[in-house]
């Protein structure tokens, strides 16, 4: 990390309010589009884990990728980030 960059708790509480935003009104098909470490923030988000998960867990797409996520027919909350 560079010593004035941005550590992955203020990058957290950054994106939080944007996610929320989002999630409330999120009744259509959104594209995001970001770079991998704040899109990796969001998909713990998504998948509501707690930002302490960041660092044991690493949930990251394909760069350049797409990834899809929704709510399966079980009522889980996936993503996929398959290549096509």
């Amino acid at each position: 990390m560079f010593s004035d960059g941005e550590n992955r708790r203020d990058a957290w509480n950054r994106l939080s309010p944007f996610y929320e935003e989002i999630m409330a009104s999120c009744d259509e098909n959104i594209i995001i589009v970001s770079h991998g470490d704040l899109l990796s923030l969001w998909n713990a988000m998504y998948l509501g884990l707690p930002v302490e998960s960041y660092y044991e867990v690493d949930i990251h797409g394909p760069a350049g990728g797409v990834s899809h996520m929704f709510i399966g027919d079980d009522g889980k909350w996936e993503i996929d980030s398959s290549q096509s």
